[in-house]
């Protein structure tokens, strides 16, 4: 059963993009969606367990999909951490533009999913290296 929370949903995505490579899906449009939202619900589980002082609210639901903002903010709290910031902004496209039609509408390659793979287990691997 799932919790009602980021880092508890954040780990049944993971669990679930995890399956599904298993079975050599090429549904990288989707894909690299599922590796966006991972990303972005273990960023926003850290902040709100970290930051428990303080109001994120604005970060965790206003801001939705900038994950680049809530990266910048746990780098200035925990240097050491140094999430790649550019490459979450990477990421952060593809929720959209592999989801819509539009102008900006892409079909994801599998280098371009591979690289949004990196990403996500880049940023999930430091995050977990904090203590909660």
């Amino acid at each position: 059963m799932i919790r009602n929370s980021y880092l508890d949903i954040a780990q049944n995505d993971l669990e679930y993009l995890e399956a599904v490579l298993k079975t050599s899906s090429r549904f990288y449009n989707q894909l690299a969606v599922q590796c966006q939202q991972v990303a972005e619900k273990y960023l926003k589980g850290y902040l709100d367990r970290l930051l428990i002082d303080e109001d994120v609210s604005d970060l965790l639901r206003k801001h939705n999909h900038n994950m680049k903002r809530i990266a910048s903010r746990l780098n200035e709290l925990y240097p050491d951490l140094e999430l790649d910031t550019i490459g979450l902004a990477y990421l952060t496209d593809f929720y959209f533009d592999a989801r819509y039609p539009g102008d900006d509408f892409s079909v994801v390659t599998e280098q371009e999913f591979q690289k949004c793979l990196s990403i996500m287990y880049d940023t999930v691997n430091k995050l977990k290296t904090l203590k909660l």
